[in-house]
């Protein structure tokens, strides 16, 4: 395949998905092909990449063309010898539920990158979700409400983990507890301006200002619309593929249904801004 050039796009559902066939990402990329890949990205939301021969290294490299690459994870540790990429192995962890990467930071990723390095024979497929396809079915008096909202997120387990650590990097800063991050529920996306929803199942917490039994309906009916099949697309995966989804609009899910079937992908994470929107309009 050429690393630059001509190449095609082909949408998997209407709302979200699509593939890109005829590029080779191990090497480095036109400025017109970068320039048209973050194009499809913001069209489409997560792009996919099929029989990708790539090393931590080059995976890294693929992703510096589209932004600055964080450390890996914030808590977790990265690939022995690559700071920059995450091991995701499902003898180790299985990302079994609704999320979007990162969010109790003020700061979440823009995007991530992520390489099937070792299949099962059958599952292990990944769901995404469109949150902008999710908010514009909403009615017109839910998405006003929405827009006028603002949640935090927060995760305990990767809050105690950091205190036992003493600390975490991220923006290029040492950070000695991990707090809770407050965003608008509906999200501005920077580059296309499209409205989404920005709350998760894993770690929004609240709703600012609202009682608990207020909150947690509203989060419920948030969740459960979101998940109707209409706003996602589902990635059969093969070896050497590789996923390219835009955090600040999607959510996704690792679905646990390989048994002890190896799973083994490298991803990478590019580095995002503070999300705004109508209730917190940006700095």
């Amino acid at each position: 395949m050429p690393q630059g050039g001509p190449f095609e796009v082909r949408p998997l559902t209407p709302h979200i998905g699509a593939e890109i066939a005829g590029l080779d990402l191990s090497g480095p990329l036109p400025d017109e092909t970068v320039a048209r890949v973050r194009a499809a990205l913001g069209k489409h939301l997560v792009l996919f990449f099929m029989d990708q021969d790539l090393s931590p290294d080059a995976q890294a490299a693929f992703a510096r063309q589209f932004g600055e690459v964080t450390p890996a994870h914030p808590v977790i540790e990265s690939l022995e010898g690559h700071p920059e990429v995450l091991p995701i192995d499902g003898r180790e962890d299985r990302a079994s539920w609704w999320h979007t990467d990162v969010t109790f930071l003020g700061t979440p990723p823009l995007g991530s990158i992520l390489h099937m390095r070792t299949l099962p024979p059958v599952g292990g497929d990944t769901m995404f979700v469109s949150m902008q396809a999710a908010y514009d079915a909403l009615s017109e008096p839910v998405r006003g409400m929405c827009d006028t909202l603002v949640a935090w997120h927060h995760d305990a387990f990767f809050a105690a983990d950091v205190d036992a650590k003493g600390g975490y990097e991220w923006d290029g800063e040492w950070h000695d507890r991990l707090y809770p991050a407050d965003h608008p529920v509906v999200r501005t996306h920077p580059e296309t301006g499209r409205h989404g929803l920005f709350v998760n199942p894993q770690f929004t917490r609240f709703i600012g200002g609202m009682s608990p039994l207020e909150s947690d309906a509203i989060l419920d009916m948030l969740y459960r619309h979101c998940q109707k099949p209409e706003f996602s697309c589902r990635f059969r995966w093969q070896q050497g593929a590789v996923a390219f989804w835009d955090n600040r609009a999607t959510w996704h899910y690792a679905v646990d249904d390989y048994g002890d079937a190896l799973r083994i992908a490298h991803r990478v994470t590019l580095r995002g801004d503070r999300p705004y929107g109508p209730a917190k309009p940006p700095r």
